[in-house]
């Protein structure tokens, strides 16, 4: 019997009421889980032995079970000191939302398209985790990992800058060691080698690893062909994902990543088919952050059909027909023009009619559904505590909010749109979801 192994000072061991049941269970191979999960019936037939004796036995062992068990628990209590703590963003406001702030302990993803702020927001963690604790940092330095290009020192030099306050405190630079890696493989032995050598060098003394960004170098060398090798791919997601969880448990850190974004257009199903909770698909707006219209857009799509009209349910773009109402009452006469600035949010390839004051034609225009949804799947989610996602869109500018278009002067119609930046919770462990808007300065990330 395995008892020898499972638990050796157990005093049934030696215990000569059981001497001989303890040869006869040894003679028939039947170990310690078929004592805790067997009947007493059915240990007696398999070892030849009374159902009475048996069962003393069993009850025994299980007690003395019970017994290490709560010996185990007490001597592992966690204290209050042993749990997560958070440190300050810098900003009031995106405290409050993320339930504190950015929290040790586990591996917080802020995910978003290019030019939403993910880098910016990275550096000012960098900055303000090394805050005294009375501050709401955490005093500790920071591990700054860049798979797309070097960090950027003059951003943070002006971060620093514009907040003299952060001089006097001893806020620098110096207190973020920065590593640089230039493909998966390099990206590989920082987080399982260089990463943890420099943790226990400074032991203590590092409170945040930041990885800008996590999926640069999978989504270009991981290969996706065939089925074995995703499911090769899911498990180095989650052997790395492991890794970043153990090295934020063991030193008491926090793990912040930036994550990139890839499409996930709508597919028309020509069989209609019900979707269920369990579905990856149906899961997959609320761990992305999609708004409620554009969830219920896609279960209606594959409740239906292609034949399903979904018109309704997304509301209408009202800033783009506001602009679209202004552009085509300017000045005098009917005529067509197409709008040469390539980047301008209001439309790209699209000739606009342009029509005389006081017509009442206008365009109705739909607001786009969601479709953008964070590298490396689901595997991946399931190891993230905190989902940040950083979105940036447009809205009408304030001289047409207030009608006073007739004071701008100028011929660039993108002047008519100012840019529009939030902050979404989109789940954490910590806090509820929300959201709030934000500007990018000199400072850094700041809310509105």
């Amino acid at each position: 019997m395995d008892l020898y192994d499972e638990l050796p000072e157990s005093k049934l061991l030696c215990d000569e009421e059981f001497s001989y049941l303890l040869d006869a269970v040894q003679q028939n191979g039947v170990c310690v889980v078929d004592f805790l999960t067997l009947t007493p019936k059915e240990l007696a037939r398999l070892i030849q032995r009374s159902i009475n004796e048996v069962f003393r036995f069993q009850q025994l062992l299980i007690h003395e079970y019970n017994e290490k068990y709560l010996d185990i628990c007490e001597n592992s209590s966690i204290s209050s000191d042993d749990g997560p703590k958070c440190f300050t963003t810098a900003d009031v406001a995106l405290d409050e939302t993320l339930g504190g702030g950015i929290f040790t302990r586990g591996i917080t993803e802020i995910f978003g398209e290019s030019s939403t702020g993910k880098s910016q927001l990275l550096m000012q963690l960098a900055l303000s985790v090394q805050l005294s604790e009375a501050a709401g940092g955490l005093d500790g330095k920071c591990v700054y990992i860049t798979t797309e290009g070097d960090l950027p020192t003059q951003r943070l030099e002006s971060m620093l800058l514009s907040r003299p306050a952060y001089g006097k405190l001893g806020i620098t630079q110096s207190n973020i060691f920065t590593v640089s890696c230039n493909d998966l493989i390099n990206q590989e032995h920082i987080i399982n080698v260089q990463l943890p050598i420099l943790l226990e060098r400074f032991k203590g003394s590092i409170k945040l690893v930041i990885i800008d960004s996590i999926s640069h170098h999978l989504r270009v060398e991981l290969q996706n062909k065939s089925f074995r090798e995703s499911q090769e791919n899911k498990n180095y997601l989650d052997r790395m994902a492991e890794k970043l969880q153990i090295l934020a448990h063991d030193y008491s850190l926090s793990v912040v990543v930036a994550n990139q974004v890839g499409d996930k257009p709508l597919t028309s199903s020509p069989v209609a088919h019900r979707t269920y909770v369990t579905d990856y698909d149906y899961q997959l707006g609320w761990l992305v952050g999609w708004k409620n219209s554009t969830i219920l857009y896609r279960q209606m799509n594959s409740l239906f059909g292609a034949n399903a009209n979904n018109d309704e349910i997304l509301s209408d773009d009202e800033d783009y027909m506001l602009i679209e109402r202004v552009v085509n009452g300017v000045n005098d006469r009917s005529y067509e023009y197409s709008l040469r600035k390539k980047n301008s949010p209001i439309s790209k390839n699209k000739t606009l009619e342009r029509r005389p004051l006081g017509s009442n034609y206008q365009q109705k225009k739909k607001r786009k559904f969601d479709y953008r949804v964070p590298n490396l799947g689901l595997t991946w989610s399931n190891h993230v505590s905190t989902r940040i996602l950083l979105q940036k869109s447009y809205k009408a500018s304030t001289i047409i909010q207030r009608g006073e278009a007739y004071l701008y002067k100028g011929n660039d119609s993108a002047s008519f749109w100012q840019v529009k930046r939030t902050m979404k919770v989109v789940y954490s462990t910590f806090a509820k979801p929300g959201q709030v808007a934000y500007q990018i300065t000199k400072r850094g990330i700041e809310t509105i």
